[in-house]
């Protein structure tokens, strides 16, 4: 049924041996699962399937499967694969419509010829084609150029189905300011790291490195920024009215959403109208902006990160809990300020790695929260991006087992992933890994909580 020797390309870092090993071993999956002799079990289960690299064979297997007859468990790999598989056919449409812009004008029955520059009006072939808008078939096109032959390392991720459509928008996106060399660099440095991290992680750790290659551009782009802050107000097809606050420097935001949560903790005691977190929060801002009184709150708190040489007069960016990469200028002008709010500044060697924490307010925090905050500055959760001072915390052990308060016995969860632990979640710490076990059986850990 398949070509068993040309279906599945090599897999990063590995060799032609081991091509033909997993080939071979993928083909005969594959042959078996398409017979009918699974069907009678009560269940089926699944080969490895993250052996498979994402072509026709791990599609076979996929479209094989009886979803009924898998347990919670298979069906997130199932999931899994079919999302690689997803990312593979993406790739490859988007080196077909790469190939499209040089292809030399012709008929159905023309020889291929491959143009020396792309053709200008290549995006209009594809509008009728795939029934897109002018600008619709202009961005693709734009973006598939640009990937594949700016960012080749992001297209072969993507080809391979390691990263998703929104990573390879993110690696787009977050480079398309700096020099060809500069986003390749920023590329091989996260190449590795990227499936494991979510959207938004991944577009602040472009965005940091970014900085730290043309800290000027950063400088220029913050400042460009501020400049064009505006106050926009949109209309909705409901009836309501959009606010968008634009051009905030990162803490003069984080600023006031710690004090937005400080009122609506507050006001969460007592409400008896049931309004949800969200619809207190946004009631608060209209109840400030408008001059009405608002309760609680008290002073806000800005958490920022950043090297020890950036207080020095270096260039390297700081960073914001929750907010992500600042300048070093930025950064360096928050340690400096002295407003009501308090600014808890988090030292770190060159690496990254907390070493100090100095805490510019008058009022310390308490010694234990300081110390984990620095250690661990987000959610324990995968992928959770929440700021540690507005996290929960929790004790690893139950308090009423028996388990200490301190800076080895807590850490921090958001007010939905605590929730988690009574809802079918288990969660173990192991030096310094997070280990998370969902309800359907599978493990993630976490490992340094940086963004």
């Amino acid at each position: 049924m398949f070509d068993h020797h040309s279906a599945i390309e090599l897999m990063p870092g590995e060799s032609d041996n081991d091509l033909r090993a997993r080939d071979q071993k993928a083909f005969e999956v594959t042959c078996r699962e398409m017979t009918d002799d699974h069907e009678a079990d009560e269940r089926h289960t699944l080969p490895d399937l993250d052996h498979f690299a994402p072509g026709p064979h791990l599609a076979a297997i996929v479209e094989s499967v009886d979803r009924a007859k898998l347990n919670g468990y298979d069906l997130v790999r199932l999931v899994q694969a079919r999302e690689r598989l997803v990312a593979h056919a993406q790739a490859g449409s988007m080196a077909d419509v790469v190939e499209i812009s040089y292809a030399a004008p012709g008929a159905r029955d023309t020889d291929p010829e491959r143009l020396g520059e792309a053709f200008e009006y290549a995006a209009d072939e594809l509008r009728p084609a795939l029934r897109l808008s002018r600008r619709a078939a202009e961005f693709r096109l734009c973006l598939a150029t640009d990937v594949v032959e700016r960012l080749p390392r992001v297209w072969e991720l993507f080809w391979h189905g390691l990263i998703d459509y929104p990573k390879v928008r993110a690696f787009s996106d977050g480079t398309l300011h700096v020099t060809d060399e500069t986003a390749r660099s920023v590329v091989a440095q996260l190449a590795d790291v990227a499936p494991r991290l979510t959207v938004g992680q991944l577009r602040a750790r472009v965005r940091k490195l970014c900085a730290e290659n043309d800290p000027d551009d950063a400088r220029k782009r913050e400042e460009n920024a501020r400049q064009e802050r505006t106050l926009v107000i949109e209309p909705t097809v409901s009836g309501t009215a959009d606010l968008h606050l634009l051009g905030l420097h990162l803490d003069d935001a984080r600023a006031i959403g710690r004090r937005v949560n400080g009122h609506m903790i507050s006001l969460k005691k007592e409400d008896r109208s049931g309004r949800t977190h969200d619809q207190l929060r946004a009631d608060i801002v209209r109840d400030l902006l408008l001059g009405a009184e608002a309760t609680g709150g008290g002073k806000g708190l800005v958490d920022i990160h950043l090297p020890v040489s950036t207080l020095d007069g270096a260039g390297r960016p700081g960073e914001i809990g929750g907010m992500g990469p600042v300048t070093a200028e930025t950064a360096r002008r928050v340690v400096a300020s002295q407003p009501e709010a308090e600014h808890r500044v988090t030292l770190t060697d060159d690496a990254g790695d907390p070493t100090r924490i100095v805490t510019l307010s008058r009022r310390a925090t308490r010694a234990i929260r300081r110390h984990i905050e620095a250690i661990q500055p987000t959610c324990t959760f995968p992928g959770c991006v929440a700021p540690a001072a507005d996290c929960d915390y929790d004790h690893y052990v139950p308090w009423a087992e028996g388990g200490e308060t301190s800076t080895t016995g807590l850490g921090p969860k958001c007010r939905h992933d605590h929730r988690l632990k009574d809802n079918g979640w288990s969660h173990d710490r192991d030096g310094d890994r997070d280990i998370w076990t969902s309800p359907l059986g599978h493990t993630y850990i976490t490992q340094g909580q940086s963004p």
